[in-house]
């Protein structure tokens, strides 16, 4: 396992995380979008890898290395977001995607740009999604290997990025409360909040930190845990579960541990979700359109090895195959457990 990294140290060394995107490479990558909205693409599962981009490639390849390895995310800014059809912006998202990974469905809806902004749910609801609320949302991870957040338009106020090192946790944990870091190791139940497959078990058991040979993953939302709850044959929290929880809880809030960002105009965060916990502040929209991101979940040929206890809920384990995702009922692909490599 790698080393991690400080909030703290990196909040001043922007020129490591912020990359911006030359002008050639966003040439290039709009003139693709263009000529795809005007031949009637749209995103598609079945849409093939990009050919002919040879800039956007190699710029694509670097970010590639960054996720899987240190530090585990980047933020590219000059993205282009200026296009007068959005569906122009939309497919130079979705073409990008296609050269860092391969997209999974985000929804029951199927979707495959989530549009993240505030569509007045409740995050209190078992059956309810974060990212169409407003609400400061804990750290925690999605179900997917790495995430991608296209900031279109900001917030009038809050709405800050923050982002955490899973193995600075871990190792903190190693070394202040080693009896807590043990308790994670172990599987907890994970509320699958009614997106599971018809068959399928309405909870998974997962350990918050595992390794793999030489993998290593984070899998870590609190509420997800408390939702199990509601389940009865899910296993009842136990008081050292809850005590480990409440240890991990207090080194995520610790000052200078999360690199805490705002998300401009142009903004695209990536991040390696077993390798990086995120959270966001509260915010509010002013008069207008309110704050919008645009967001990808990719399967990455990048990714670790998981435990066999992330099967149910990702469908495969090896390291770098496709996975993850939540889908429409009966639309779970077949091309899961295929490395991501191979597929388009």
């Amino acid at each position: 396992m790698g080393k991690g990294w400080l909030g703290a140290s990196l909040a001043d060394e922007e020129k490591q995380w912020r990359i911006p995107m030359a002008p050639d490479v966003a040439a290039e990558l709009t003139a693709a979008a263009r000529a795809a909205v005007a031949a009637g693409h749209r995103p598609d599962l079945a849409s093939n890898r990009p050919a002919g981009l040879a800039l956007t490639e190699e710029f694509a390849a670097g970010l590639r290395r960054r996720l899987a390895g240190e530090p585990g995310f980047a933020v590219v800014t000059r993205f282009p977001v200026g296009a007068d059809d959005p569906r122009e912006t939309e497919m130079a998202y979705w073409l990008f995607g296609l050269l860092v990974g391969r997209p999974v469905s985000q929804s029951r809806k199927g979707d495959l740009l989530g549009r993240v902004e505030d569509r007045g749910a409740d995050i209190a609801s078992p059956v309810q999604r974060g990212y169409e609320s407003s609400a400061a949302l804990p750290f925690h991870v999605d179900r997917t290997d790495v995430i991608g957040l296209l900031c279109i338009r900001p917030a009038a106020s809050g709405g800050l990025s923050r982002i955490v090192s899973s193995k600075t946790v871990h190792d903190l944990l190693l070394e202040e409360s080693p009896d807590a870091l043990a308790e994670l190791y172990r599987p907890y139940p994970n509320d699958r909040r009614g997106e599971e497959q018809p068959g399928e078990s309405p909870w998974s058991g997962i350990p918050v930190f595992s390794r793999t040979g030489d993998s290593f993953a984070a899998r870590y939302v609190r509420r997800f845990i408390a939702g199990s709850q509601r389940h009865e044959r899910a296993p009842r929290l136990t008081e050292r579960q809850t005590a480990a929880m409440d240890a991990l809880d207090g080194i995520l809030e610790r000052p200078g541990i999360s690199l805490d960002m705002e998300l401009r105009r142009g903004d695209l965060q990536l991040i390696n979700n077993f390798h990086i916990l995120h959270a966001r502040s509260a915010f509010e929209d002013g008069g207008g359109r309110g704050r919008l991101l645009l967001r990808l979940w990719l399967a990455f040929e990048g990714s670790p090895e998981l435990p066999g206890h992330f099967s149910s809920l990702y469908g495969a384990v090896a390291a770098g195959s496709y996975r993850g995702g939540v889908w429409p009922v009966g639309a779970a692909p077949g091309t899961f457990g295929r490395p991501v490599a191979e597929l388009g």
